[in-house]
């Protein structure tokens, strides 16, 4: 289909279940902007057969960015939607104004007040989201997977990935939300002087950093520690939880639970739920965190 085929939007991918594709299993896009370390431990999981999916595709707003040489070794699909051709350039495709109006009532992310330059943004964010949802239904993603993805999206490419009115787009942040939004969870958590670290994977709704939450874990900061010590110490959960937390979902084992008057709550229907996350935490105490977690 066209990048610019979309002449409005349209409603979630209500056609596939959890799992999908003529093999039955989940089909997940990555998005990245830069080394994609997340990228390659859920690549290295692939191969070793402990990750319930297949990546049929990665994407990136930078050329440069190693995820795509990561991908590219791995035998998976890659493409690049460039942000600033959209950003600074001429518009050569229109956006319908209904469209960005819609969008506009829906989106937390930009907060300008002066709404001709608010409006103007979110067409130019559009027009690349366009572009990208392009490359992710050729390839048939049932599921988009941020990895380090630097760009803010709009309602308008989240409405294309719900399916039965569950987010299909997952974040996953390094800091236990909502403490710590935006992009230096870890300078920022050990800037503060906090006593844990601490990793959050969430859905991705119409604000920054403000969806349901899947998973959470925590490490302790040590009063010897750097900030390179907090980070590698969170990364190695990172790489562990994201994998878990796909597999969640690929099993259909991930409930986003309605609550009068207050958030929807996300369940996991997994009887091993406890012992998984606390594996996690215990392995954070570890000399050596490079050693196997319990995972499901």
């Amino acid at each position: 289909m066209s990048s610019h085929a979309q002449g409005h939007e349209v409603s979630g991918r209500t056609d596939h279940s959890a799992s999908s594709g003529a093999s039955g299993r989940l089909r997940v896009a990555v998005l990245v902007s830069g080394g994609g370390t997340n990228l390659q431990a859920l690549i290295d999981r692939a191969k070793q057969g402990t990750l319930e999916a297949d990546i049929v595709c990665v994407g990136s707003d930078r050329a440069s960015a190693y995820g795509l040489v990561r991908a590219q070794e791995a035998g998976i699909p890659t493409f690049v939607v460039s942000y600033e051709k959209y950003l600074k350039g001429p518009m050569d495709e229109p956006v319908e104004d209904t469209l960005v109006a819609s969008v506009d009532t829906r989106q937390r992310i930009l907060h300008d007040s002066d709404e001709d330059s608010r409006r103007d943004r979110l067409r130019r964010l559009i027009a690349a989201e366009r572009e990208i949802l392009a490359h992710l239904e050729a390839h048939g993603a049932d599921l988009v997977c941020l990895a380090g993805f630097m760009r803010l999206l709009t309602p308008f490419f989240l409405g294309r990935f719900r399916r039965n009115d569950r987010p299909g787009v997952v974040n996953i942040h390094p800091a236990l939300l909502p403490a710590f939004p935006g992009q230096h969870g870890y300078r920022d958590t050990y800037r503060y002087g906090c006593k844990w670290g601490g990793i959050t994977i969430h859905f991705v709704d119409e604000g920054e950093d403000t969806g349901p939450v899947i998973a959470q874990a925590v490490y302790p900061i040590w009063d010897e520690d750097a900030c390179e010590d907090v980070q590698q110490r969170g990364l190695h959960l990172e790489h562990v939880m994201y994998a878990q937390v796909i597999n969640w979902i690929a099993r259909d084992r991930v409930r986003l639970v309605p609550r009068p008057g207050g958030r929807p709550r996300v369940c996991i229907e997994d009887p091993s739920y406890r012992e998984v996350v606390g594996s996690w935490v215990e392995a954070a105490f570890r000399p050596r965190p490079d050693v196997e977690l319990r995972r499901t």
